[in-house]
């Protein structure tokens, strides 16, 4: 399934929404347990689970983009994500889970995009629909290094992203946001 047109009607079928409501109180009830990130990751996860279901992307994406931060803010493995919902889903969110033994934050941005670049599409709509909501608070960033860093990590994906998400509306959008969020940060990039 790909991105609708906005104004298009879209209806899904009861049981592809009765799974991603299953997510949504999996991922609530693994913060509950063990979450250890301050942001508010379930609002989070949440509006970029519903920003691929309202682009009309399928059930595996949309349930994936829900339990993206699943693996790096809370106790759960890939394992658990397995038994829930499947290897497909639990492949993705690994994809899209940065590795906690790369201190760097460049190498480990690189690494967790790149593995999503290798797996293809749908780790990268993620990462897109991810980064799109990510960028609205870029600007709070504490430090200039770290929004420096923010915006050479989102300019890293764009220009790397563009074989997987080219063709997509979403690509479109998040360049159309770099450019905001660039206005924004106002740190001097080359």
């Amino acid at each position: 399934m790909s991105e609708l047109d906005r104004d298009e009607e879209f209806i899904r079928d009861k049981k592809e929404d009765e799974e991603i409501e299953r997510a949504i109180v999996y991922l609530v009830n693994s913060f509950q347990e063990s979450g250890d990130n301050p942001k508010p990751v379930i609002l989070h996860s949440i509006r970029v689970g519903m920003e691929l279901y309202d682009r009309g992307y399928g059930e595996r994406v949309v349930v994936a983009s829900i339990l993206h931060d699943l693996i790096e803010d809370t106790a759960v493995k890939k394992e658990n994500i397995a038994s829930e919902f499947g290897e497909e889903v639990s492949d993705i969110v690994e994809a899209t889970s940065f590795d906690s033994e790369i201190e760097d934050y460049t190498e480990r941005y690189k690494d967790t995009l790149n593995c999503c670049f290798e797996m293809g599409r749908e780790p990268v709509l993620i990462k897109a629909a991810d980064t799109l909501d990510n960028s609205n608070y870029y600007h709070k960033g504490d430090s200039e290094e770290l929004r420096r860093n923010v915006i050479e990590k989102m300019e890293f994906f764009i220009e790397n992203s563009e074989p997987c998400i080219g063709d997509k509306p979403i690509y479109r959008d998040l360049k159309e946001q770099y450019d905001l969020v660039k206005d924004r940060v106002d740190v001097g990039t080359d």
